[in-house]
C-alpha cells in the first residue's frame, strides 16, 4: 500500500508530504501531539476523505473510528455480524455465515459470552473488542484504527492490542494513532506526524528520546515500555 502526498478534513487542512509503502502484516502506529492531523491522516487511507494531492493506491479497507463514535443498541452478535453487509444487499438481511463468521470472530478475541449483551451496555474495553472483532469478519486487507486504546484501562488495553496482532497474523496491514507509546515501541514501524513534518521509522529510531522531544516538546529517558534503551 502506498499513501499519496497530502490529505484534507473539511477545512482543508493540509498535511506535510507523506510517501511510504507498507507491506502486508504490518502494524504501523501513527502518533503525533493533538491536532497535528493524525485523524485526517487515517481518514484518508481508510479512503473516507480524498487527498489534496497525489493519490493512495490502497486496498478495500475497514475502519474502526475513536472510542465513542458508535453507540448501537443491536446485540453484540448483531453489530459484529453486520461488518459483513458489504458482501449482500441491505433488503436480504444477514445469512447464517454471517452470524457463524460473526461467532467465530468474538470466540476468537474470548468475547462469545457477550454475544447476546446490548453493545451499548458494554463497558469501553469490552465495546472496542467488539468492535475489533466486526474487523476480522469484514476480510478487509488494510484495517485503519484511531487510537483504539484510549480511555481503557490497562487489561483492556492488552486484550485490544493482543487483537490488532492477530489480525496483522492474517496478512491484514494494521495502522492504528495512538497517544500509548509503549504501543507505539511494539509495532512493526511508527510514522509521528509534527507541525511541519511526517517520517515513518522504526520504533528504535521514531521513539528515540530526541525525536519524541522535538515531537512532544517532553523529556522520555529510554524505552516507554521498560525504561532502558530502545534498540
Amino acid at each position: 500500500m502506498v499513501a499519496g502526498r497530502a490529505a484534507r478534513d473539511g477545512k482543508g487542512f493540509r498535511l506535510p508530504p507523506l510517501d511510504q509503502s507498507i507491506a502486508p502484516g504490518a502494524v504501523v502506529a501513527v502518533i503525533g501531539p493533538n491536532g497535528a492531523g493524525k485523524t485526517t491522516l487515517l481518514k484518508t487511507l481508510a479512503g473516507l476523505l480524498p487527498p489534496l494531492a497525489g493519490s493512495v493506491a490502497r486496498p478495500r479497507a475497514a475502519w474502526l473510528p475513536a472510542p465513542g463514535a458508535v453507540n448501537a443498541g443491536f446485540s453484540v452478535l448483531h453489530l459484529t455480524a453486520l461488518g459483513r453487509s458489504h458482501l449482500r444487499r441491505w433488503s436480504s438481511g444477514l445469512a447464517a455465515a454471517d452470524l457463524d463468521a460473526a461467532r467465530t470472530a468474538l470466540d476468537r478475541l474470548d468475547i462469545a459470552h457477550l454475544a447476546d449483551r446490548p453493545f451499548d451496555r458494554l463497558s469501553s474495553g469490552q465495546q472496542q473488542l467488539v468492535l475489533i472483532a466486526r474487523l476480522f469478519v469484514q476480510d478487509a486487507p488494510l484495517c485503519v484504527l484511531d487510537e483504539p486504546l484510549a480511555l481503557l484501562d490497562p487489561a483492556h488495553a492488552q486484550a485490544v492490542e493482543t487483537a490488532i496482532r492477530a489480525l496483522a497474523s492474517e496478512g491484514r496491514i494494521v495502522i492504528a494513532s495512538t497517544h500509548h507509546l509503549p504501543f507505539a515501541a511494539r509495532a512493526d514501524r511508527v510514522l509521528t506526524l509534527g507541525p511541519d513534518w511526517a517520517e515513518m521509522d522504526t520504533p528504535a529510531r521514531a521513539l528515540a528520546p530526541d525525536r519524541i522531544r522535538a515531537l512532544f516538546g517532553v523529556e522520555v529517558d529510554g524505552c516507554p515500555c521498560c525504561g532502558g534503551p530502545l534498540s
